[in-house]
């Protein structure tokens, strides 16, 4: 456990692009915060569960392993769940600065939703290094802490790199190709449909066997791979934008057997549709 440590950092604020308000973790409590809170927060769940209620918003449950990103200014609670289980170990740091807004911009497909951290060790030993460091609270603490809360930033991302709204990053990794580019387009707008490797290959002038090759040589996965991926991660999106879905509906607008859907499903993630929603996201684990 971290206690709760605030960062008097004096006027360093007005110097300070970006610094640490306060860090800490413990076995959580309920907390009402009916005004919000004035800086922006990042919360990470370790152990036990709890939930997080924003007004206007379903519910959302935090389970180990998980992260959420709250902005500045926007009322909550959070409590602990009431079933005897284990002590709801929340991690938390609060940051602001004229830096803040552009950087929480940036992590805006991020922000007021639970998410898995596939990195969290990461997170977490950073956490603790924050806390270290401003328990310190020397001079070399205000500058290293704006430093290492832009990292953790940058480690949130990496693990989550949602370049697109579905979530899949279609910059090649080798030399630009107008003509890859081209095929990941058709297959973003068509993967609901059965899209056949020889079809995406002639449109875009090449042979099955020259196209899979390129394909696999730029984004490191088979075409019938990246597709699968990019269902699957429209799945996730589904499920958080339409509370309520059945997992049927998920499939069908996914083009997939429903059989199918449940299979690739938890092959992907560790678990199936229905103990996804039943708030089992902290125990999903990330693609390969």
């Amino acid at each position: 456990m971290m206690p709760f440590l605030l960062a008097e950092f004096a006027n360093r604020e007005k110097s300070l692009p970006l610094y640490v308000c306060c860090v800490g973790s413990h076995e959580q409590k309920q907390l009402d915060r009916a005004n919000g809170y004035a800086a922006h927060q990042l919360f990470l769940s370790r152990s036990g569960r709890g939930t997080f209620r924003i007004e206007g918003r379903r519910d959302l449950p935090m389970t180990p392993g998980t992260f959420l990103l709250l902005p500045a200014d926007i009322p909550h609670s959070y409590f602990p769940e009431q079933s005897g289980g284990e002590p709801w170990d929340l991690g938390f740091v609060a940051f602001n600065g004229q830096a803040a807004p552009s950087l929480m911009e940036q992590m805006n497909e991020l922000v007021l939703t639970v998410l898995p951290a596939p990195n969290f060790h990461d997170l977490w030993d950073q956490l603790a290094s924050l806390w270290h460091l401003i328990s310190l609270n020397g001079e070399h603490a205000y500058w290293e802490t704006s430093k290492r809360i832009y990292n953790m930033a940058l480690t949130l991302l990496e693990g989550q790199t949602p370049i697109r709204k579905d979530g899949l990053d279609t910059s090649p990794v080798a030399q630009p190709n107008n003509a890859l580019d081209s095929a990941v387009k058709l297959i973003h707008d068509h993967y609901n449909e059965r899209l056949l490797l020889s079809n995406v290959a002639r449109a875009v002038g090449y042979s099955v066997q020259h196209f899979h090759r390129l394909f696999v040589a730029s984004f490191g996965v088979t075409p019938q791979q990246y597709i699968l991926r990019l269902r699957m991660r429209r799945s996730i999106q589904l499920f958080g934008d339409q509370p309520g879905i059945a997992v049927e509906k998920v499939a069908q607008q996914l083009g997939m057997e429903t059989s199918y859907f449940i299979r690739m499903f938890k092959r992907t993630y560790g678990t199936t549709p229905k103990q996804f929603l039943k708030g089992g996201r902290g125990n999903m684990k990330s693609e390969s």
